[in-house]
Protein backbone atom coordinates (compact mmCIF):
# COMPACT_ATOMS: atom_id res chain seq x y z
CA UNK A 1 0.00 0.00 0.00
CA UNK A 2 1.77 3.17 -1.04
CA UNK A 3 0.16 6.69 -1.02
CA UNK A 4 2.73 9.28 -3.11
CA UNK A 5 2.02 12.53 -1.59
CA UNK A 6 2.56 15.77 -3.78
CA UNK A 7 5.92 16.34 -5.39
CA UNK A 8 8.02 19.20 -4.58
CA UNK A 9 10.32 20.60 -6.82
CA UNK A 10 10.45 24.17 -7.73
CA UNK A 11 11.35 25.22 -3.72
CA UNK A 12 14.92 25.05 -1.93
CA UNK A 13 15.34 22.27 0.76
CA UNK A 14 14.95 23.90 4.31
CA UNK A 15 15.27 22.06 7.50
CA UNK A 16 14.53 22.70 10.58
CA UNK A 17 16.84 21.71 12.96
CA UNK A 18 14.60 23.13 16.19
CA UNK A 19 11.29 20.63 16.15
CA UNK A 20 9.30 22.48 17.86
CA UNK A 21 9.68 25.19 14.98
CA UNK A 22 9.07 22.03 12.73
CA UNK A 23 6.02 20.85 13.67
CA UNK A 24 4.05 24.37 14.30
CA UNK A 25 5.36 25.38 10.46
CA UNK A 26 4.84 22.03 9.03
CA UNK A 27 2.41 20.02 10.81
CA UNK A 28 0.87 23.18 11.71
CA UNK A 29 0.36 22.24 15.50
CA UNK A 30 1.08 23.68 18.64
CA UNK A 31 3.15 20.96 21.25
CA UNK A 32 1.74 21.17 24.68
CA UNK A 33 4.70 22.51 26.82
CA UNK A 34 5.99 18.90 28.06
CA UNK A 35 5.67 18.03 24.14
CA UNK A 36 8.10 20.78 23.25
CA UNK A 37 10.26 20.28 25.96
CA UNK A 38 10.96 16.69 24.73
CA UNK A 39 11.47 17.32 21.11
CA UNK A 40 14.13 19.72 22.38
CA UNK A 41 15.45 17.70 24.21
CA UNK A 42 15.96 14.89 21.73
CA UNK A 43 17.49 17.32 18.93
CA UNK A 44 19.90 18.61 22.40
CA UNK A 45 21.04 15.34 23.77
CA UNK A 46 20.24 12.90 21.48
CA UNK A 47 18.93 9.71 23.60
CA UNK A 48 15.75 10.80 25.39
CA UNK A 49 13.35 8.04 27.62
CA UNK A 50 10.00 9.56 28.90
CA UNK A 51 7.18 7.96 30.95
CA UNK A 52 3.88 9.36 31.62
CA UNK A 53 0.54 8.15 32.12
CA UNK A 54 -2.13 6.93 29.50
CA UNK A 55 -3.14 10.15 27.27
CA UNK A 56 -0.10 12.40 27.36
CA UNK A 57 0.37 12.21 23.44
CA UNK A 58 2.79 10.42 23.32
CA UNK A 59 2.05 8.72 20.04
CA UNK A 60 1.15 11.76 18.06
CA UNK A 61 5.09 12.98 19.60
CA UNK A 62 6.76 10.08 18.30
CA UNK A 63 5.12 10.56 14.86
CA UNK A 64 6.54 14.66 14.47
CA UNK A 65 9.57 13.09 15.95
CA UNK A 66 10.14 10.76 13.04
CA UNK A 67 8.49 13.52 10.13
CA UNK A 68 11.02 16.22 11.97
CA UNK A 69 13.84 13.59 11.53
CA UNK A 70 12.98 12.70 7.99
CA UNK A 71 13.20 16.33 6.83
CA UNK A 72 16.36 16.77 8.84
CA UNK A 73 19.33 15.08 6.85
CA UNK A 74 19.92 14.21 3.53
CA UNK A 75 20.50 10.76 4.90
CA UNK A 76 18.75 9.30 7.52
CA UNK A 77 17.63 5.98 8.90
CA UNK A 78 14.39 5.77 11.11
CA UNK A 79 13.69 2.13 12.53
CA UNK A 80 10.43 2.55 14.71
CA UNK A 81 9.94 -0.63 17.38
CA UNK A 82 7.31 -0.94 20.23
CA UNK A 83 7.02 -4.14 22.85
CA UNK A 84 4.04 -4.87 20.48
CA UNK A 85 3.49 -5.40 16.93
CA UNK A 86 -0.06 -4.35 17.33
CA UNK A 87 1.75 -1.26 18.91
CA UNK A 88 3.33 -0.08 15.71
CA UNK A 89 0.54 -1.60 12.63
CA UNK A 90 -2.41 0.22 15.02
CA UNK A 91 -1.25 3.62 16.25
CA UNK A 92 2.09 4.56 15.51
CA UNK A 93 2.46 3.88 11.78
CA UNK A 94 -1.30 5.23 11.45
CA UNK A 95 -0.40 8.24 13.80
CA UNK A 96 2.51 9.18 11.14
CA UNK A 97 -0.09 8.40 8.10
CA UNK A 98 -2.61 11.20 10.01
CA UNK A 99 0.24 13.93 10.23
CA UNK A 100 1.73 13.57 7.23
CA UNK A 101 -0.98 14.07 5.31
CA UNK A 102 -1.75 17.58 7.13
CA UNK A 103 1.82 18.64 6.63
CA UNK A 104 2.46 21.37 4.72
CA UNK A 105 5.84 19.67 2.40
CA UNK A 106 5.97 23.23 0.84
CA UNK A 107 7.98 24.47 3.89
CA UNK A 108 10.53 21.89 3.25
CA UNK A 109 10.88 21.56 -0.36
CA UNK A 110 11.01 17.74 0.17
CA UNK A 111 8.94 15.14 -1.64
CA UNK A 112 7.45 12.20 0.89
CA UNK A 113 6.52 8.65 -0.22
CA UNK A 114 4.32 7.01 2.20
CA UNK A 115 3.64 3.64 2.81
CA UNK A 116 1.24 1.72 5.43
CA UNK A 117 4.38 0.65 7.61
CA UNK A 118 7.51 2.98 5.79
CA UNK A 119 7.61 6.19 4.35
CA UNK A 120 10.85 7.44 2.18
CA UNK A 121 12.13 11.02 1.43
CA UNK A 122 14.81 11.34 -1.34
CA UNK A 123 16.49 8.49 -2.13
CA UNK A 124 18.18 8.16 1.24
CA UNK A 125 15.67 8.74 3.95
CA UNK A 126 13.85 6.31 5.03
CA UNK A 127 11.76 5.12 8.05
CA UNK A 128 10.13 2.09 8.99
CA UNK A 129 8.89 -0.41 11.67
CA UNK A 130 11.19 -3.11 12.71
CA UNK A 131 9.27 -6.08 15.03
CA UNK A 132 10.79 -6.44 18.34
CA UNK A 133 12.15 -10.37 17.54
CA UNK A 134 14.37 -8.91 15.19
CA UNK A 135 17.85 -7.41 16.77
CA UNK A 136 19.49 -8.02 13.59
CA UNK A 137 17.83 -5.45 11.64
CA UNK A 138 17.94 -2.89 14.50
CA UNK A 139 21.56 -3.39 14.25
CA UNK A 140 21.74 -3.38 10.51
CA UNK A 141 20.41 -0.01 10.55
CA UNK A 142 23.42 1.94 8.34
CA UNK A 143 23.24 5.69 7.84
CA UNK A 144 24.89 8.92 8.85
CA UNK A 145 21.82 10.04 10.55
CA UNK A 146 19.92 7.44 12.98
CA UNK A 147 17.01 8.08 14.91
CA UNK A 148 15.28 5.23 16.99
CA UNK A 149 11.67 4.68 17.86
CA UNK A 150 10.67 2.74 21.10
CA UNK A 151 7.18 2.73 21.71
CA UNK A 152 5.51 1.43 24.49
CA UNK A 153 9.42 0.69 25.58
CA UNK A 154 8.67 -0.66 28.78
CA UNK A 155 8.41 -4.18 27.90
CA UNK A 156 11.03 -3.75 25.09
CA UNK A 157 13.86 -6.75 25.58
CA UNK A 158 17.18 -5.99 26.03
CA UNK A 159 18.59 -7.16 23.01
CA UNK A 160 16.85 -4.75 20.92
CA UNK A 161 18.55 -2.00 22.92
CA UNK A 162 21.69 -3.51 22.58
CA UNK A 163 21.15 -3.46 19.23
CA UNK A 164 20.89 0.12 19.32
CA UNK A 165 23.35 0.89 21.06
CA UNK A 166 25.15 -1.36 18.50
CA UNK A 167 24.18 0.38 15.91
CA UNK A 168 25.54 4.30 17.80
CA UNK A 169 28.77 2.98 16.88
CA UNK A 170 28.98 4.87 13.89
CA UNK A 171 27.27 7.56 12.44
CA UNK A 172 24.98 10.40 14.37
CA UNK A 173 22.80 8.26 16.78
CA UNK A 174 19.32 9.49 18.46
CA UNK A 175 16.68 7.99 19.92
CA UNK A 176 13.37 8.65 21.89
CA UNK A 177 11.59 6.01 24.46
CA UNK A 178 8.81 6.99 25.58
CA UNK A 179 6.26 4.61 27.23
CA UNK A 180 3.46 4.08 30.45
CA UNK A 181 5.27 2.08 33.08
CA UNK A 182 5.33 -1.14 33.95
CA UNK A 183 7.27 -3.41 36.59
CA UNK A 184 10.02 -2.25 38.37
CA UNK A 185 12.52 -4.79 35.83
CA UNK A 186 14.07 -4.18 32.65
CA UNK A 187 16.02 -1.69 30.90
CA UNK A 188 13.15 1.00 30.27
CA UNK A 189 13.10 0.94 34.03
CA UNK A 190 16.64 1.31 34.84
CA UNK A 191 17.10 4.30 32.08
CA UNK A 192 14.68 6.08 34.49
CA UNK A 193 15.77 5.26 37.90
CA UNK A 194 19.26 6.44 35.82
CA UNK A 195 20.87 3.60 36.29
CA UNK A 196 24.89 3.64 36.48
CA UNK A 197 26.15 3.44 33.00
CA UNK A 198 23.10 4.49 31.22
CA UNK A 199 23.16 8.31 32.67
CA UNK A 200 23.89 9.44 29.15
CA UNK A 201 19.62 9.77 28.61
CA UNK A 202 17.54 12.28 29.30
CA UNK A 203 15.17 11.22 31.14
CA UNK A 204 11.37 12.51 31.89
CA UNK A 205 8.35 11.95 34.05
CA UNK A 206 5.30 13.78 32.59
CA UNK A 207 2.94 13.66 35.75
CA UNK A 208 -0.63 13.40 36.17
CA UNK A 209 -0.97 17.14 36.38
CA UNK A 210 0.71 18.32 33.88
CA UNK A 211 -0.90 15.91 31.39
CA UNK A 212 -4.43 17.76 33.03
CA UNK A 213 -2.80 21.28 32.91
CA UNK A 214 -2.32 20.77 29.08
CA UNK A 215 -5.55 19.42 28.71
CA UNK A 216 -4.41 15.58 27.28
CA UNK A 217 -6.02 13.93 29.97
CA UNK A 218 -9.37 14.75 31.69
CA UNK A 219 -10.06 15.17 35.09
CA UNK A 220 -13.33 13.23 35.13
CA UNK A 221 -11.32 10.22 34.01
CA UNK A 222 -8.74 10.71 36.38
CA UNK A 223 -11.29 10.25 39.19
CA UNK A 224 -13.20 7.88 37.64
CA UNK A 225 -10.27 5.54 37.48
CA UNK A 226 -9.19 6.41 41.17
CA UNK A 227 -12.51 5.08 42.06
CA UNK A 228 -12.08 2.01 39.59
CA UNK A 229 -8.66 0.70 40.59
CA UNK A 230 -8.15 2.61 43.96
CA UNK A 231 -5.66 5.41 44.93
CA UNK A 232 -3.06 2.95 46.34
CA UNK A 233 -3.26 0.06 43.57
CA UNK A 234 -0.11 -0.47 41.24
CA UNK A 235 -2.70 -0.21 37.91
CA UNK A 236 -3.44 3.23 38.85
CA UNK A 237 0.28 4.20 39.81
CA UNK A 238 1.09 2.98 36.30
CA UNK A 239 -1.70 4.20 33.93
CA UNK A 240 -2.82 7.53 35.79
CA UNK A 241 0.00 8.98 37.59
CA UNK A 242 2.80 7.31 34.93
CA UNK A 243 4.66 6.14 38.29
CA UNK A 244 6.33 2.61 38.56
CA UNK A 245 4.37 0.81 40.79
CA UNK A 246 5.11 -0.79 44.39
CA UNK A 247 5.18 -4.30 44.22
CA UNK A 248 5.04 -6.61 46.84
CA UNK A 249 6.79 -9.84 46.95
CA UNK A 250 4.02 -11.36 48.28
CA UNK A 251 1.44 -10.51 45.96
CA UNK A 252 -0.18 -12.90 44.12
CA UNK A 253 0.97 -11.61 40.59
CA UNK A 254 3.95 -9.47 39.90
CA UNK A 255 2.71 -6.60 37.21
CA UNK A 256 5.89 -7.25 35.39
CA UNK A 257 4.51 -10.67 34.89
CA UNK A 258 1.58 -9.54 33.68
CA UNK A 259 2.56 -6.84 31.07
CA UNK A 260 4.97 -10.10 30.04
CA UNK A 261 1.86 -12.03 29.33
CA UNK A 262 0.17 -9.32 27.73
CA UNK A 263 3.22 -9.30 24.84
CA UNK A 264 3.46 -12.62 24.29
CA UNK A 265 -0.55 -12.56 23.90
CA UNK A 266 0.08 -10.29 21.28
CA UNK A 267 2.62 -11.95 19.80
CA UNK A 268 0.72 -15.04 19.11
CA UNK A 269 -2.14 -13.17 17.35
CA UNK A 270 0.16 -11.43 14.80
Amino acid sequence: MMASLRKISSRPIETFPDPVEFVRRVLGVEPVSYQAEILRALAEHRRVCVRGPHGLGKTALAAWAVLWFATLYPEAKIPTTASAWRQLDHFLWPEIHKWARRADWTKTGRALQLFQLSLRMGEQVEAFAVATDQAELIEGAHASHLLYILDEAKAIPSSIWDAIEGAFASGTGYALAISTPGGRSGRFFEIQRRAPGLEDWWVRHVTLEEALAAGRVSQEWAADRERQWGKDSPVYAQRVLGEFPDESEDGMFSLAWIEAARVTSDKSKT
